[in-house]
């Protein structure tokens, strides 16, 4: 089955990229489905290089795409060096992962390994990143820089919470056990927000008092799955609600001796 929609998705993707990813076809992969590229990143994919040289892709994605069916079936990537050598494929098929906020947003989850010996060579990967819904097919092109392999590797998102509201937060995958790494105080996650001129507006641990008590990093599990979530109203720490634009959550845990962190941009108000 895995090699039939290898095929099906190898041969969907050279008849698009030879329109010049600019036409709208209809897929290879399903009846009724509508085959497209897209200019922009529908979601961000992390590459982490391994131990043994290979490379993890790992991306999260809010169930809000712009189709008619939200859910996504099927995350297949071609993959190489170069544009001109995406030789490999690696089918990431996603899992639901929790839904934060309160309207019941579904958070998917994918990872595949790039274990060729094209990947062992490379310094960053280019992708092209198939989509598939029950009534869409899209394809975006991804170049991904790679990052050092951490005990736990965390990726972020920002899901809108009606209109009024949006919760930011990592996934975080325990890759390996850590040898004497904790939580300093009952403070498990700490989120900075800050505008488009990177001036702090918001911060979870203004004015709070933690315990000073030693806990764990969750998850302990290997391969295990955490998820770290905040709210955030849109006022900031004077009490005001905040201009429209983009901004940015720098998400934070703050483990000891290593305090894992990443950050993401988001638009307010939530769209």
């Amino acid at each position: 089955m895995k090699y039939v929609l290898f095929r099906v998705f190898f041969t969907f993707a050279i008849f698009v990229m030879m329109l010049g990813c600019k036409s709208t076809v209809n897929s290879g992969l399903m009846l009724n489905t509508k085959g497209y590229c897209v200019e922009r990143p529908i979601f961000e994919i992390k590459g982490v290089r391994l131990s043994d040289s290979t490379v993890q892709l790992s991306f999260i994605a809010p169930s809000s795409l712009r189709a008619a069916d939200k859910a996504i079936r099927y995350v297949y990537f071609f993959v190489g060096p170069d544009e001109d050598h995406l030789h490999d494929s690696i089918m990431a098929n996603p899992l639901m992962a929790g839904a934060p906020g309160v309207h019941g947003e579904i958070l998917f989850l994918g990872e595949g390994v790039w274990d060729s010996q094209a990947a062992r060579a490379s310094s960053r990967a280019v992708i092209d990143v198939n989509v598939v819904t029950r009534t869409d097919h899209a394809i975006f092109r991804s170049v991904v820089e790679y990052q050092e392999a951490e005990p736990v590797d965390i990726l972020g998102f920002a899901i809108p919470v009606g209109s009024s509201g949006i919760d930011v937060g990592v996934l975080a995958k325990r890759i390996y056990m850590l040898q004497g790494e904790y939580l300093p105080t009952s403070e498990s996650f700490r989120v900075l927000i800050t505008d488009g001129k990177r001036n702090l507006v918001w911060r979870s641990d203004a004015g709070l008092a933690f315990l000073s008590v030693v806990t764990a990093v969750e998850p302990q599990a290997t391969n295990a799955v955490h998820r770290y979530v905040m709210p955030w109203d849109g006022v900031d720490l004077g009490g005001q609600k905040v201009p429209e634009g983009e901004y940015t959550a720098d998400l934070i845990i703050p483990s000891r001796p290593k305090p894992y962190a990443t950050s993401i941009k988001f638009m307010w108000p939530p769209r």
